[in-house]
């Protein structure tokens, strides 16, 4: 009895979330933009995530807008406070950029973008630099997620 309502329930939850119409909204193949130029000043990592986020965007498309963009990267890792002995306990990672675009009509934008979070020190510096680089990563992703919907947004 229980094996069969557990069944059932798998069965419409598939259908229910299958049929609901359901679309990403960051598909790149529906998009009604390119980038036609892409710079970059600033932080070298970030900007290589960010590169590699947006390359798909930029192949020319003949309905769309094209832009121009050029992304200032700022990257910080200070030190929130330290135990007894002078040692770090906790780290401010910071990551700021600061987006310049302009349309082919020639209307141009600037707009900041900002993430930040606590890291707490590790014993193992291996793994707090491993801790680091996964947060400039997903900094970097999500950065860029901002900076395309601000295109489509357009």
């Amino acid at each position: 009895m229980i094996n069969n309502f557990k069944k059932i329930l798998v069965l419409s939850c598939f259908i229910f979330l299958n049929n609901c119409g359901y679309t990403p909204l960051l598909n790149s193949e529906k998009t009604n933009f390119y980038i036609n130029e892409l710079s970059f000043e600033g932080d070298r990592k970030i900007n290589n995530y960010i590169l590699t986020n947006l390359k798909k965007y930029k192949s020319p498309n003949k309905n769309g807008k094209s832009f121009d963009i050029n992304i200032a990267s700022e990257y910080s890792k200070t030190v929130t406070n330290r135990d007894d002995s002078k040692n770090p306990k906790n780290y401010t990672i910071k990551t700021k950029i600061i987006v310049k675009i302009v349309s082919n009509d020639g209307v141009e934008k600037n707009k900041t973008f900002e993430r930040n979070v606590v890291m707490s020190a590790q014993t193992n510096k291996v793994t707090e630099k491993e801790m680091e680089k996964k947060y400039r990563k997903d900094f970097s992703n999500s950065l860029s997620r901002d900076i395309v919907f601000l295109l489509q947004n357009q």
